[in-house]
């Protein structure tokens, strides 16, 4: 079972991967702000049309406000992926120490009858361990 001190330090890593994600979407997203509105700006004049709608720089602060969302979204969720699945990596290695996982090289690589994830040879049983099911097969 995960420790309370590993899953909080695996809590404060995500934390500051999700920080420095909405940094950089939020940085992303200003720009696409002052790449709208000053396209705007550049456009006052002094007779009517007080002002004209410069689609072209609007059109480019909305496409980089969305592409500082999907920063932002995509990257915390990549880094939530990232972290659990290396802290059940760790998890399954300490649990079960002769455990060794299904290399690439392998053409056969047996997989679980139930639920087709590779399995892993525990050379300690001399028997292959579904890690999902965790079932010997």
């Amino acid at each position: 079972m995960v420790s309370w001190g590993r899953a909080f330090k695996a809590a404060l890593v995500l934390l500051a991967f999700i920080i420095v994600w909405g940094l950089i979407g939020t940085i992303i997203m200003v720009s696409g702000i002052f790449t709208g509105l000053f396209g705007q700006v550049f456009n006052i004049s002094d007779e009517p049309p007080y002002f004209t709608v410069n689609w072209a720089a609007l059109g480019a602060g909305t496409i980089l406000m969305v592409i500082g969302i999907l920063i932002i979204m995509l990257g915390s969720w990549a880094s939530i992926f990232k972290i659990f699945t290396e802290l059940i990596v760790e998890e399954v290695r300490k649990t079960l120490p002769g455990a060794t996982p299904v290399t690439p090289t392998q053409t056969t690589a047996p997989t679980c009858p139930k639920c087709g994830t590779p399995l892993m040879y525990v050379q300690q049983y001399q028997r292959w361990y579904c890690p999902t099911c965790r079932e010997y097969q």
